[in-house]
């Protein structure tokens, strides 16, 4: 147990010693209790560092967590983000030669088309395609687009639909393929007929 040192009516210390009961006056009607002089534990220090080392992983851990919660939503955010808008889709058509007054194509003459999409199809009767581009050996390949320069080889008429991604198949009917990409939403666009015999 430790002592701590009275003040004597004089201002003095007394030493350790308990003041005479006439020179101290007690106010609460007993004396205060003695002065306590804890000293700590064995080991101690160890006990400070294991709660301060405890308190600064938990802060490493919160922010740990906040960075991989903020990775995760980045993340998240990145892989939603909005679908690929299909490109412009446009066609234009031109026979090398002359029509005739009723405005047919001669068998034999060269279509040139020229468009700007995913995919070009020339259909006959639009019962099925007769060329396609990319894919046919009289079709050029530009980087938003191509050309396609193709022989009218047989009576009937003729139409190119250019698609704004490409269609999965062989091709079937022209109706079937637009009815295809307005199902998936991808525009096209089709050219003016060219009808020949």
């Amino acid at each position: 147990m430790c002592r701590t040192p009275h003040r004597d009516a004089g201002g003095g210390r007394t030493g350790g010693a308990v003041a005479s009961p006439g020179a101290v006056s007690n106010l609460s009607g007993h004396s205060p209790p003695e002065h306590r002089c804890d000293t700590p534990t064995p080991g101690w220090e160890s006990g400070v560092w294991v709660r301060i080392q405890r308190s600064r992983r938990n802060r490493r851990l919160g922010a740990l967590t906040l960075a991989a919660a903020l990775g995760v939503g980045g993340a998240l955010v990145a892989g939603r983000r909005a679908p690929d808008t299909p490109g412009p889709v446009r066609v234009s058509a031109a026979l090398d030669g002359t029509l005739r007054p009723d405005g047919s194509a001669p068998l034999h003459g060269l279509w040139r088309l020229t468009f700007e999409g995913a995919e070009l199809r020339v259909y006959r009767n639009a019962l099925g395609v007769v060329e396609r581009c990319p894919g046919s050996p009289g079709c050029t390949r530009t980087e938003q687009g191509g050309t396609l320069a193709l022989p009218v080889g047989g009576p009937g008429e003729y139409r190119a639909v250019v698609f704004s991604s490409p269609l999965s198949g062989g091709g079937r009917t022209l109706h079937e393929d637009i009815a295809a990409a307005h199902d998936r939403g991808a525009p096209v666009e089709m050219s003016p007929a060219l009808v020949a015999y």
